[in-house]
């Protein structure tokens, strides 16, 4: 058989060699020279949420490693797990309770999760490196789909029409709390009564980014007044029971009787964004809103032409949440007339700096820690990406699109195997982040739950027109700048507060490959941006001092 240019080569896929000729690709043209494919047969479910599979994987290479990999559909999220091969026999053992994060455990998130197989160390998720687990219902019953409880959730493992297992996660909720028609009596009827008929208790309620996390500046709050010893019970909202919450403190889940509850009978609630309907303040209860940045780009009111997902009626809720506004909180002296503007806001501004920075100011062994949470070893250098999100690009479904601009396959070559890039994306973009296929290089840290302890670590930070700019430079370390749509985001979009390109403390790049050069050479890049540098922090970090927590718990709670 004569192929186009007269030479054969074969490519090692996962089971399988591809025949390719030149550039191109005969798929309908396989040469088999082995084909393991994990074909499940046994299942047991074990106390505490543990999911055991059993199959065959006839075909497997003596001393051939794999790895499970569990992907939540709809999203980036991903579990990388043990996977066990023996006499043709495979064995995965998934404790869906303690799924692994960062150097901890989590419970596996709300949703529904496809489980495949790959080689041990693959590059990636592409096609060429997983293999889809198949269900044999000739050696068993079909799956029925049963419910297992286990911590707060319920677990399944489901077939899908091709054969192949999902496994489903959601929380254990009481009747009154599902579907619409709970929701709505919560919300209606159960909510206003507790307004009405019951006392406040002295307990704070922790709101961060609506629940999606447990962090930013209510977190450092919480930390000082662990820190003194404050014996008040910390309540956290929480979108997901997978959401780690701080030591000593307590997860009540959105949308059940404890989070109304918390809502109603909390004496101070702190938020870093505004809380979502129906919450009504009521006599007695002080609402702290720390906000989440000094602003480059224009916030509330002064955007003159709202291109969010929500439209205009960001600024109805915007204002009906003002109105419950206790206390702001500001980073520093320039912010301060800008909130005032911007929310419209007549009460007090407390100019005190922001918690969520106060452990950059401290040393201490927690750098080590993330570093080895996350798998970095010693000596690597590491760079962050955490780029803003683009209010005008969303998907038909309201969520926002993660727009990577940075060519990861490139930066891989020009950055070489002495660094690690992490990326991290803004909370509204957390399902659309992805980092790539070298996982020994970049590396997804959306999920992890402070990015000051990322800060700790990072020692060249890449961003665009995030706020994070201004938490960053309490450390002095380098900035890079890729603006490439400042004129776009700048007199279209969003609008700045300053003239950026004469305060940035950093250089201003507009594509990839410039990008990619100045983090390989951040001396040669910066080396002209020192007393910049200087004047922004002189600027914009004057109470990020260690104290600004202190500062917030004395007005707050007394000394």
């Amino acid at each position: 058989m004569a192929w186009p240019d007269g030479r054969l080569e074969t490519r090692h896929l996962f089971g399988a060699r591809e025949v390719v000729a030149g550039q191109s690709r005969y798929g309908d043209l396989v040469i088999a020279e082995r084909t393991p494919r994990p074909v499940i047969d046994e299942h047991e479910w074990q106390p505490g949420g543990r999911l055991v599979l059993r199959g065959s994987f006839l075909g497997a290479g003596a001393g051939d490693r794999y790895e499970t990999v569990l992907r939540r559909i709809g999203s980036a999220d991903s579990h990388v797990i043990g996977f066990e091969v023996r006499d043709g026999r495979f064995t995965i053992e998934a404790d869906l309770e303690r799924m692994p994060f960062f150097g901890s455990a989590i419970p596996l998130r709300d949703g529904e999760w496809t489980v495949s197989v790959r080689p041990a160390g693959a590059l990636g998720g592409g096609a060429d490196a997983l293999a889809e687990l198949k269900y044999d219902h000739g050696r068993l019953d079909d799956v029925t789909g049963e419910r297992v409880a286990a911590g707060r959730k319920w677990y399944r493992l489901l077939v899908t029409g091709h054969d192949n297992p999902l496994v489903t996660a959601a929380p254990q909720l009481r009747r009154v709390e599902q579907g619409n028609f709970g929701a709505r009596s919560l919300r209606r009827g159960y909510y206003p009564a507790l307004l009405r008929g019951t006392p406040l208790r002295d307990q704070v309620f922790f709101v961060s980014w609506k629940g999606k996390s447990c962090g930013d500046n209510p977190l450092g709050i919480a930390e000082e007044l662990r820190r003194r010893g404050d014996d008040r019970e910390h309540l956290w909202a929480v979108t997901d029971y997978s959401v780690p919450v701080p030591a000593g403190g307590t997860a009540v889940l959105r949308g059940t009787q404890e989070y109304y509850e918390a809502l109603a009978r909390s004496k101070y609630l702190i938020s870093n964004d505004d809380m979502q309907a129906p919450f009504r303040k009521r006599d007695g209860q002080t609402y702290l809103q720390t906000w989440h940045g000094t602003p480059l780009k224009k916030i509330g009111f002064d955007i003159g032409r709202p291109q969010f997902a929500s439209g205009t009626a960001y600024f109805d809720r915007l204002a009906a949440d003002i109105g419950k506004w206790d206390l702001l909180l500001s980073q520093n002296p320039f912010s301060t007339p800008i909130f005032r503007r911007a929310f419209r806001y007549e009460v007090e501004i407390c100019e005190y700096g922001y918690p969520r920075n106060d452990i950059l100011t401290r040393g201490g062994p927690l750098a080590g820690q993330v570093r080895r949470r996350l798998g970095i070893p010693d000596g690597k250098r590491v760079v962050m990406y955490v780029p803003t999100w683009r209010d005008n690009q969303f998907y038909a479904s309201g969520r926002y699109r993660f727009d990577l601009r940075i060519d990861l396959e490139r930066a891989w070559q020009v950055l070489g195997p002495d660094h690690v890039l992490l990326i991290r994306g803004h909370h509204h973009l957390a399902n659309d982040v992805t980092a790539g296929t070298r996982r020994d290089f970049a590396l997804n840290v959306t999920g992890y739950p402070s990015i000051s302890e990322l800060f700790l670590i990072t020692d060249v930070l890449i961003t665009d027109y995030s706020s994070v700019m201004f938490d960053f430079a309490v450390t002095g370390r380098p900035m890079l700048f890729f603006t490439y749509d400042l004129e776009q985001y700048r007199d279209q979009l969003r609008g700045f507060c300053f003239d950026f390109e004469a305060e940035a403390p950093g250089p201003l790049l507009a594509s990839s490959e410039e990008l990619l050069a100045a983090a390989r050479d951040t001396a040669a890049a910066t080396a002209g941006y020192a007393a910049a540098y200087k004047a922004f922090a002189a600027k914009y970090c004057p109470l990020d001092d260690g104290k600004a927590g202190a500062r917030v718990c004395d007005r707050l709670f007394g000394s």
